[in-house]
């Protein structure tokens, strides 16, 4: 009977351990002072606005690097309306007149310090269209006192007139006006007198060397050119502006076939030439 007593009471011991263990009372539970309860933040209530279900609201971006790509020492919050814009369209970002540049061309001044004996000089003016279109126009004389190399005279024009009309073409034109990368065409005219003068002549048989000169020639001629340049601000409104021009003629004149071999404006044989212009902005 003890036994049956000893066994019965370790069970109910055990039992109630387990009982422990497993569940414990709320009475039980530590109980939070009220200065802890005090010094603890009291956190808003959840809420919802219409901005946090607007599936269009502006996107929050964070920017790291400027345009550039130097990195910011402190990154940017950018907030932004979406773009409704798909296609990025190319197109002037100027309006219709910008103003007018008037230049003077002394490029050949430049060769004359090196001996060059002719030259053209002209004064150019455009307008310009939406800083992308420049319709241009230009007026000169040129004049020529040069024994040309391999020849037997010296060749000779007096200043003479000549005109181009023509356009270029601006890569920048959404950039500051004040700088030009450019192509262009030029369509020019120009009628002269030219001589050829102390032509010498050698005779081996008779030994002896005669020198004439044939006066008063006369030619018209039609030229294009093809050019690409440059042009720069220096101050204020003044720029300098540099290009290299390819000429090609369309019709040249000969008189007594003596063909001439300096053209104002067109330069001699040479098809390509070099110019330098200072330049003028009158803006709008």
């Amino acid at each position: 009977m003890r036994v049956i007593l000893t066994l019965l009471l370790i069970a109910s011991a055990f039992i109630g351990m387990r009982a422990q263990t497993t569940e414990v009372p709320d009475s039980v539970a530590p109980a939070m002072s009220d200065t802890v309860k005090k010094a603890l933040p009291v956190l808003p209530k959840p809420t919802t606005t219409p901005v946090d279900i607007d599936d269009d609201k502006p996107v929050v971006v964070l920017h790291y690097y400027d345009k550039h790509g130097e990195a910011l020492k402190e990154p940017v919050l950018f907030l932004a309306t979406l773009d409704t814009v798909k296609t990025v369209k190319s197109g002037p970002t100027y309006p219709l007149y910008n103003g007018v540049n008037v230049g003077i061309n002394f490029g050949d001044a430049i060769m004359m310090a090196f001996g060059q004996r002719y030259a053209s000089f002209d004064v150019h003016a455009n307008v310009s269209l939406w800083n992308w279109l420049f319709p241009t126009i230009e007026l000169g004389l040129g004049f020529a006192n040069e024994t040309p190399d391999h020849q037997n005279y010296t060749y000779h024009v007096s200043p003479s007139l000549y005109a181009k009309i023509g356009a270029n073409y601006n890569f920048l034109y959404k950039s500051d006006p004040a700088y030009q990368f450019y192509i262009g065409l030029r369509a020019g005219f120009s009628h002269f007198s030219y001589n050829l003068r102390d032509i010498s002549i050698t005779s081996d048989f008779w030994e002896e060397n005669q020198k004439f000169s044939i006066e008063g020639l006369k030619s018209t001629c039609f030229y294009g050119e093809a050019l690409a340049g440059i042009q720069v601000k220096i101050v204020g409104g003044f720029s300098l502006g540099w290009d290299i021009r390819w000429h090609f003629m369309f019709h040249a004149s000969e008189d007594r076939e003596n063909k001439p071999w300096f053209v104002p404006g067109y330069g001699a044989s040479n098809p390509i030439t070099f110019s330098a212009s200072a330049i003028w902005t009158i803006n709008p």
